[in-house]
């Protein structure tokens, strides 16, 4: 409160009686919108407003010529405390909050502000103090939410930098510890940064990588991949997957696959060494290919024994008419008709083993990878015929089931067929040990319209177990004795290589059945023709 406002209003001869106000100052007191009050030296309410009165509760008639030890004893002391030093030195008192004071604790939650100014006569002389009080409840509360917003903020911004040291600390310990080459560079690539696992696994120290561009580590059939996804790197896409070789420093080259990603015109590659598993692999189709040669030698076996079998039959049929024929012309009158009848016979299965070597040299006489339009139903008639002789052996039923309008697939002849032989000479073995019912081969086809053909052959021996049809076709897996494991998977590969599938199923309430399908000659052409597209875009 201005102190010359109040200095006019209040009479100073008597300051233990109330002022005379002026109506100026009785206005503001009863208009002003904070507590107001004078006391006398001896600390006795002279003038106080109602707003004033909030913070004890008693009414403006009960304060005057009251000491405020009479009024609110509770804060008496402090009162008499400021009052006293007001009158040493002559100085106001400011800022002192202080709670409400109401007798039964309504107000005791909120808070005001009091401003403590001395009234002094002409000589000086402090009569009396001037009070003012301005409530700041609110902004108590305001400045506590404050408070623990700053505190939340504080142990919020304490956490997050402890989580941002612990990430940073575990981004340095993946850094230095890794094994795998861990490389920063900009998008001309330039290198930024490279981790110490370039030079356990490379010999390279990163100082010596830093600042140069990339290109010199790459082996120069290589090059041209590389520059490719660096474009696509910078173009803002990932690198999912990348091969190539990079130097060593000794001169030597490693396999690496690269993974990496753009970042705020950075890309950031990590690198893993494929050395062993790329001669692991090279190892692999080496012996793939060896085993297969041996499997197709084990199968050449199989087939030979059939077609002698098949040649055996009919050239047995030829010497015996011709003994026959020889016998009647011996006679003293021979009989020409049994020896035409004979010869007619001769002729029939000499025409029998001509038809037996076409079929072979149909199976033979082409190059085992070369593709062409393929008649399925023509091919497995030619693999049944090769297969006849060890079925009639094993006294195995033949149910040809096959469709006579088949559409064409577009295949390699030869694998095909050797597929078709090596399945059924799986049924055959399958059903050598059945006795008490029908050996029963079921050779069927079914087509699922301009989209794939399929060739069921099943056979009523004793199935495979459960246990094993999750893995019938992985390599080396064998259920026989002298199995090597390797026939079904590579006839699997060689119809996976067709763009088709090779399935198996159990048969009811016998035997095994394997599905063989392959795509239509349209459907195959077209994926190939998608194929080529993808490869000259890449």
């Amino acid at each position: 409160m201005d102190r010359e406002i109040i200095d006019r209003g209040i009479t100073h001869s008597d300051p233990l009686k109330p002022p005379t106000s002026s109506s100026e100052l009785q206005l503001i007191y009863d208009t002003a919108p904070i507590g107001l009050a004078f006391v006398s030296t001896d600390c006795r309410y002279v003038m106080i407003n109602q707003h004033l009165t909030e913070i004890c509760g008693i009414p403006i008639a009960n304060h005057i010529g009251r000491t405020v030890r009479e009024t609110v004893p509770q804060v008496a002391e402090q009162v008499e405390q400021i009052v006293q030093a007001i009158l040493r030195t002559g100085e106001p008192v400011t800022g002192i909050e202080i709670n409400g004071q109401r007798p039964d604790g309504s107000n005791k939650d909120r808070v005001w502000i009091t401003y403590w100014h001395p009234l002094k006569d002409p000589s000086g002389q402090v009569v009396g103090i001037n009070v003012a009080a301005e409530e700041i409840t609110e902004r108590k509360r305001a400045e506590a939410d404050l408070a623990a917003s700053q505190e939340e903020l504080r142990k919020i911004n304490n956490a997050l930098a402890d989580r941002v040291q612990a990430q940073a600390q575990e981004r340095d310990r993946i850094w230095s510890l890794s094994q795998d080459l861990f490389v920063v560079s900009d998008s001309s690539g330039h290198i930024i940064n490279a981790n110490p696992a370039w030079s356990s696994m490379l010999g390279w120290f990163p100082d010596e990588l830093i600042g140069k561009d990339y290109e010199w580590l790459v082996h120069p059939d290589d090059l041209d991949r590389a520059r490719s996804e660096r474009a696509s790197l910078t173009a803002g896409y990932k690198t999912q997957h990348l091969e190539n070789r990079v130097i060593c420093k000794d001169g030597s080259y490693r396999w690496l696959s690269w993974f990496a990603v753009p970042d705020r015109g950075l890309i950031y590659a990590v690198g893993r060494d494929i050395t062993n598993l790329k001669a692991a692999e090279e190892q692999l189709n080496t012996l793939r290919r060896e085993l297969a040669a041996a499997s197709r030698q084990a199968t050449m076996g199989a087939m030979t024994a059939s077609i002698a079998h098949e040649f055996r039959q009919p050239l047995a049929a030829m010497v015996s008419n011709a003994n026959a024929a020889l016998r009647w012309l011996r006679r003293p009158s021979p009989n020409l008709l049994e020896v035409e009848s004979s010869l007619d016979q001769i002729v029939k299965s000499g025409h029998q083993l001509s038809e037996v070597i076409d079929s072979v040299r149909a199976m033979f006489g082409r190059d085992s990878a070369d593709t062409s339009l393929v008649n399925v139903r023509l091919l497995v008639t030619e693999v049944l015929a090769v297969a006849q002789g060890e079925l009639e052996t094993h006294r195995i039923a033949l149910h040809d089931d096959m469709s006579d309008e088949l559409p064409e697939v577009m295949a390699a002849p030869v694998q095909l067929q050797q597929v078709i032989l090596n399945l059924i000479m799986n049924a055959i073995e399958a059903m050598t040990s059945v006795t008490g019912r029908e050996r029963r081969l079921t050779i069927a086809s079914s087509v699922e319209p301009l989209r794939s053909v399929t060739i069921a052959v099943s056979d009523s021996g004793v199935g495979i177990d459960p246990a094993h049809v999750d893995r019938i076709f992985e390599p080396f897996f064998t259920t026989k004795r002298h199995g090597m494991g390797l026939g079904l998977s590579i006839c699997r590969s060689i119809i996976e290589g067709h763009g088709g599938k090779l399935l198996v199923s159990p048969q009811r309430p016998f035997g095994t059945s394997f599905h063989l399908t392959l795509p239509v000659a349209a459907v195959r052409s077209q994926k190939s023709t998608r194929t080529v597209s993808v490869n000259v875009t890449s």
